[in-house]
């Protein structure tokens, strides 16, 4: 061992995620980039110094992984060479050329493939797109910071940033232990067998599973070569619908997660007919010893339930809960440990026990102390799952973020469910003592978020709705005109007929906040989400409104 390195093998936890790259080296699908537009006097050399200051407090982010004929092995080296931020300068170019050229700088420092074997797993790029605006994309690679690394990766660079304008020593407390020393202590565990009892339990746990997810389409053959193969689409609970929420988790004993994770599970059981459900969760593995070390920590476990629509929400939620409860009280055991020996014999394990996450995500930013910051939402490339699900749970409200694979999904499909899972959300929690199968999931399933083509229809699917009678259109009122003008200019498209439907022009859940705002401002202060989506055609909509 070279003495300006430390030598040990490969986390548990890194363990899949090494695999993956190995297998697929050119893909990004676990580099994690956090994108800001940052409008001010920014200093290039002051956010070098941020950044190298927190790769040598942080030993995982100057570690590189290596095959040895003893196993992988990840090499931590204890006196990095200072990295030079990557700066792209489009100052000098036309605006129309230097806004398509800063989203071309984004896409590819977003995802540039990391070598694993060869550099560090962490990269800043500033782009300077105006003497009075610079983009910074600081990205990492999953194997080496998680969720919670990541927010604490924000916050030093911030505070060093913030001092290194100021001229004065950063407020940081002292360098938390490294990963290291984390690997070492669940190497020891496993070595041991202090997780005998986890080991039993996700044999027993995980027998004949296979891995829930909405159901999608195969349109590979539609996909343009070299696309970005992963997309976004976000959804933020109004206010009512939140507030329910958090009255029914106090009302039940429960946690707003676990209804999100319950309504989900519903809403895959109403779609598929099927109620052995299993979604992915990613857990930290984080005691108050290791709260701000920087790092792969974060498990992923299964929460398997077994849905029965005829039951109560209510009586649903608590068996949800209950196996949410028992799957995190088993999360010690690594996840490539919990499918090792499974049916699964794939090149990668696990991967039909998991098609979908299901999590709440870390809280986090960066602040640099002067200037404006806004954070940009990044295009990254396919990963190993169909869909994954983020839940934002604060003070200030829920929102989900839902990343969906194109292999999976199309855009339609994917913003379809989206929008379906608010109103099956609203349903469940309007009724909770209802049998589910009374509420008319399937009915708002089958219009909101139909199946794609060629997706035999099961006894939890209804037949598609048949097209209204257009025959005897009379032309659109003075009304209908001005809420038809404000959808056209939402959703993008004209809106000509009284019985086009919002969710059938390309609407969503976000769009559909967007219209109610306005309509409530322009037309009539009745308009409502609900409303919307109970009355999706324009007349029946217009019909609802107190004008």
């Amino acid at each position: 061992m070279d003495a300006m390195t430390d030598t040990l093998p490969i986390g548990p936890l890194q363990e899949g995620i090494w695999l993956f790259w190995r297998l697929n080296p050119s893909s990004p699908a676990y580099s994690m980039p956090e994108i800001f537009h940052f409008d001010g006097d920014f200093d290039v050399k002051a956010a070098e110094f941020a950044f190298n200051e927190v790769i040598r407090r942080h030993e995982a982010l100057r570690t590189t992984f290596h095959e040895t004929d003893s196993g992988v092995v990840q090499v931590i080296d204890r006196d990095p060479e200072p990295v030079s931020a990557n700066v792209v300068d489009l100052r000098g170019l036309p605006a129309a050329v230097r806004s398509e050229r800063l989203q071309s700088a984004l896409d590819a420092a977003s995802n540039e493939p990391f070598d694993l074997s060869a550099e560090p797993a962490i990269r800043l790029t500033a782009i300077q797109v105006s003497d009075s605006r610079t983009t910074l994309v600081l990205i990492a690679h999953h194997i080496v910071c998680d969720g919670m690394s990541m927010t604490v990766v924000l916050d030093e660079f911030g505070e060093l940033y913030r001092s290194a304008r100021r001229g004065t020593p950063p407020d940081l407390g002292p360098v938390p232990p490294g990963y290291s020393t984390f690997a070492k202590g669940q190497l020891a565990a496993l070595a041991n067998g202090t997780l005998r009892e986890e080991s039993a339990y996700w044999r027993e746990r995980l027998a004949g599973v296979t891995g829930s997810a909405l159901p999608g389409v195969d349109h590979t053959a539609t996909r343009a070569p070299g696309a970005l193969d992963t997309c976004m689409v976000s959804l933020t609970l109004d206010d009512e619908l939140t507030e329910a929420l958090s009255e029914h988790a106090r009302r039940a004993r429960s946690t707003p997660f676990a209804i999100l994770l319950c309504a989900m599970n519903v809403m895959i059981a109403a779609v598929t007919g099927d109620g052995d459900q299993a979604l992915g969760m990613a857990t930290s593995g984080r005691t108050p010893e290791f709260a701000r070390t920087v790092g792969m920590l974060a498990n992923m476990i299964v929460v398997r339930s077994q849905i029965d629509l005829s039951h109560t929400f209510a009586a649903t939620l608590e068996e949800v809960s209950l196996d949410l409860m028992d799957a995190i009280d088993h999360q010690d055991l690594p996840f490539s440990r919990m499918v090792a020996g499974l049916h699964d014999t794939g090149p990668q394990p696990g991967a039909d026990v998991v098609r979908m996450l299901f999590s709440a995500g870390a809280a986090g930013g960066l602040k640099l102390g002067e200037g404006r910051l806004s954070e940009v939402v990044a295009r990254t490339a396919e990963g190993p799952f169909d869909l994954v699900v983020d839940c934002d749970i604060s003070p200030s409200g829920i929102a989900l973020d839902w990343e969906y694979a194109l292999r999976t999904y199309s855009h339609e499909v994917a913003q379809g469910y989206c929008a379906a899972y608010q109103e099956v959300l609203a349903a469940l929690l309007h009724q909770p003592d209802a049998p589910i199968d009374s509420l008319g999931l399937t009915e708002i399933l089958a219009r909101v978020a139909p199946l794609p083509r060629g997706d035999a229809p099961t006894s939890a699917a209804v037949p598609p709705v048949a097209e209204p009678d257009r025959s005897a259109d009379a032309g659109l009122t003075a009304v209908e005109e001005a809420v038809a003008a404000i959808w056209s200019e939402v959703i993008g498209v004209p809106v000509e007929s009284p019985h086009d439907d919002f969710f059938k022009l390309g609407g969503h859940s976000l769009l559909a906040s967007q219209v109610v705002v306005s309509v409530r401002k322009r037309i009539s202060h009745t308009a409502s989400l609900r409303l919307l989506f109970d009355h999706p055609q324009l007349r029946d909509f217009v019909s609802c409104l107190d004008v």
